[in-house]
């Protein structure tokens, strides 16, 4: 019995002992686990977060920002509506607000409240559900960056571990300017620069204590205290972030009490997106430019921060969207319903104004006419017949037979040309052609001088579209997009000199020093296709269209120094003006997009051409302010720097006369050459070393500024034109160019001392 009863307590002790084993065990690989979990998170982490201490190495996305030339905000591109502003900009209220109602601890713990986890967890178990939060502002950054909100146990401890690792590469001063850039605070603003101006219209500096406080209390629930759909939710929420700001003495009592008081004043919101675009067609031209032609991916256009400034003048723009508006509008009783105008400057080939649409709703109509419809331009290509017969020999008073001719060749009964009046018989000088339209006189030029000339010009002058070598070409048959045709006819207003269209001058980085993150810094793109002399007689031709008597752009005549050529299609389908003075170029077309829609009684001298002088007018008095603009720039400019130079002196850029072969500055015994602009202040370069003049000349250097007209290749002396050909050389090697040579020019030779040769230097890219 009494050893019953002593074996007794040894089993329980022994039992007692077992469980305590297993206890311990159980609790060791536990603890075993989660340090494993916690290395585990520690290693994925390390994979995550980049090591450095530069803030910028982790800074949010930001909106692109898109301006004009005159300084007017076009658009902002982005998927995440967000404006980086650095913490010198963010106000110590706002900052204290967001501190006080999101992480009270911030400058305390690191990274990891455990005080704040415990106080957290006690409240959820007193109340039974979960009522507070126990994350830091370090740890919601991190979360933001590199998480996604998913609630998993691994998810939390990556988020533990990156704000650890945060806190040891980060200031306090940083991580919280990284919060506050990072988070959504509703209505489609991310970060408070935007939600400041998205809210209440004002940079985020300019915020009162109550604005403050009211931003600081949306990123818990961004939609629910949003003040746009519930003002009352968006007032209580601010009263308690007012009141923990007083209860941890960043603000007094009467501040607190002053702040509650303040109504709350919303700018009121905005429409986003594509609807909120100026001059929409251009803006959506420039990101076709980004992406195609400077190869921007869609993360760094939508989310980089780019600043891009635009050669968009939006005063001209607004003129030209109000003048063919109203030009389509008066016309709408002759079946007219569409247009597009295309505003360049020819000097530089800057877009200066670009109107797709008469539609007032780009979100219903984002079809860009101006660049992307493909039209039959009529008599308005015959600007490049003329312009290969003039640069052959011909001149403005050269005359053509109007005899009513059949041209063999097309169908079985040939192809006859019709003239718009009807009228044929007599001749007529080229410049009489030109003015007066007359098809019969254009296309028997274009024989004399060979369609595939003409086609050469076309495209030296700068046309890209297709174009078919039959004559009815001569008649513009083939289509073409206003850009192009605007751009063409520049060569004439520049004496000769193409200009590539440009839209885009700089893009620079978002909030870094301008003058030092210079992503992108265009130049104009120049070229000397045409010879001045060559140019000035195709001035006086296009002059003649304005001013002769009963000439087809008589209605532009009111426009100082216009010249211009009306273009319009036998069938009434498409009808052009495209015109220009010496400073401006602008191509004016109407139609409709169902092309099986003719018009009524349209032609390029009722409809486009009064258009087109409405809006001249009107751009070239902005073009004259903007040069006074950028005059009185260079003035303050040059008085900064000790300049002594009047304001009446000072110029913006000079022109110079470029050797193509050697790429210095050009005399007049370099063969081929071509103008080029550079700053006034720039020095100019060397004159050319290959091309010199005789031993026995006494030849004196050509000045360097242009200022008399030079023919590029005339003929040599003692023989007839008939005895030269002319052949496209490659500038590198003086070989017969093929069509990967970068840099070429024509050049005459007699026949049978032309090179043979075909360049070898530039052949096909593997």
């Amino acid at each position: 019995m009494h050893a019953y009863r002593r074996r007794r307590p040894q089993k329980r002790r022994s039992r007692l002992r077992t469980f305590f084993l297993i206890v311990q065990i159980t609790f060791l690989l536990t603890l075993a686990f989660g340090l494993g979990a916690v290395i585990y998170a520690f290693y994925s982490v390390s994979k995550l977060l980049p090591v450095g201490t530069n803030v910028a190495d982790i800074a949010p996305t930001e909106a692109t920002k898109i301006y004009s030339s005159d300084g007017v905000l076009l658009a902002n591109i982005f998927h995440e509506n967000r404006e980086f502003a650095p913490i010198t900009d963010i106000p110590k209220n706002l900052q204290d607000a967001t501190v006080a109602i999101e992480d009270k601890r911030f400058y305390k713990h690191e990274g990891i409240d455990f005080i704040g986890i415990g106080r957290s967890l006690y409240q959820d178990i007193r109340k039974m559900h979960k009522s507070q939060g126990g994350s830091t502002l370090t740890q919601q950054l991190a979360r933001n960056i590199y998480l996604t909100h998913e609630k998993k146990l691994s998810r939390k401890l990556q988020e533990i571990a990156l704000a650890y690792q945060l806190e040891r590469n980060y200031s306090k001063e940083q991580i919280l300017e990284m919060y506050l850039n990072q988070v959504f605070y509703g209505s489609g603003s991310y970060g408070v620069e935007t939600a400041s101006k998205v809210y209440f219209g004002k940079d985020v500096k300019d915020l009162s204590l109550s604005e403050c406080a009211l931003i600081a209390g949306l990123p818990q629930r961004p939609t629910g205290y949003s003040p746009y759909s519930n003002m009352k939710a968006a007032i209580n929420r601010r009263d308690v972030v007012l009141k923990c700001m007083y209860d941890l003495h960043y603000i007094t009592e009467s501040q607190y009490n002053d702040a509650k008081e303040q109504k709350i004043k919303l700018v009121g919101l905005q429409r986003g997106g594509i609807s909120k675009y100026k001059a929409p067609w251009f803006v959506n031209y420039v990101l076709d430019e980004l992406a195609d032609r400077y190869k921007y991916d869609e993360d760094m256009i939508y989310k980089g921060g780019l600043r891009i400034y635009t050669t968009l003048n939006y005063g001209m723009q607004q003129a030209a969207e109000e003048e063919l508006r109203k030009g389509v509008s008066d016309a709408k009783s002759r079946r007219v319903s569409q247009g597009a105008l295309v505003c360049i400057d020819p000097h530089t080939g800057y877009i200066k104004a670009m109107v797709g649409s008469v539609s007032p709703d780009f979100t219903k109509d984002q079809y860009n006419r101006a660049v992307q419809a493909r039209r039959q331009p009529g008599s308005a290509f015959k600007a490049f017949v003329y312009t290969a017969a003039i640069d052959n020999g011909y001149d403005p008073n050269y005359r053509l037979s109007n005899a009513r001719v059949t041209y063999p060749g097309y169908g079985p009964h040939g192809w006859s040309p019709k003239n718009f009046d009807g009228r044929y018989g007599g001749k007529y000088s080229i410049k009489q052609a030109v003015a007066y339209s007359v098809n019969t006189c254009a296309v028997a030029m274009a024989q004399k001088v060979g369609i595939n000339k003409v086609i050469d010009y076309a495209r030296r002058l700068g046309i890209k579209s297709p174009l078919t070598p039959n004559l009815s070409l001569a008649l513009g048959s083939c289509g073409v997009c206003p850009l192009e045709l605007c751009s063409a006819y520049g060569v004439f207003a520049a004496d000769g000199v193409r200009a590539e269209p440009l839209a885009v001058v700089r893009i620079t980085g978002s909030h870094s020093n301008q003058d030092i993150d210079i992503l992108l810094d265009n130049k104009p793109d120049l070229h000397q296709v045409l010879s001045e002399e060559t140019a000035a007689s195709m001035n006086e031709i296009f002059r003649g269209v304005v001013t002769m008597r009963r000439a087809t752009g008589a209605s532009a005549r009111g426009v100082p120094n216009a010249h211009g050529k009306t273009g319009t299609t036998t069938d009434d389908r498409d009808a052009w003006f495209v015109g220009y003075t010496p400073e401006l170029v602008t191509a004016v077309w109407v139609g409709n997009d169902d092309y099986r829609k003719p018009m009524k009684d349209v032609w390029g001298g009722n409809v486009c051409a009064p258009t087109w002088a409405r809006f001249m007018l009107r751009a070239l008095k902005l073009r004259e302010k903007e040069d006074v603009s950028n005059q009185k720039a260079g003035a303050v400019e040059s008085s900064s720097n000790g300049d002594a130079k009047s304001k009446e002196t000072v110029r913006r850029t000079k022109r110079i006369r470029i050797c193509a072969q050697s790429g210095l500055l050009a005399t007049k015994y370099c063969p081929a050459t071509y103008v080029t602009t550079i700053s006034a202040d720039a020095k100019s370069p060397k004159y050319c070393n290959i091309h010199t003049a005789p031993a026995d000349s006494d030849a004196v250097k050509q000045p360097t500024e242009v200022s008399e007209p030079k023919v590029a290749n005339p003929p040599p002396v003692g023989h007839p034109a008939s005895d030269y050909v002319e052949v496209t050389i490659c500038v590198d090697s003086g070989q017969i160019a093929n069509k990967y040579c970068p840099q070429t020019y024509p050049k005459r030779f007699l026949k049978g001392e032309q090179p043979r040769k075909i360049c070898q230097i530039h052949k096909a890219p593997e």
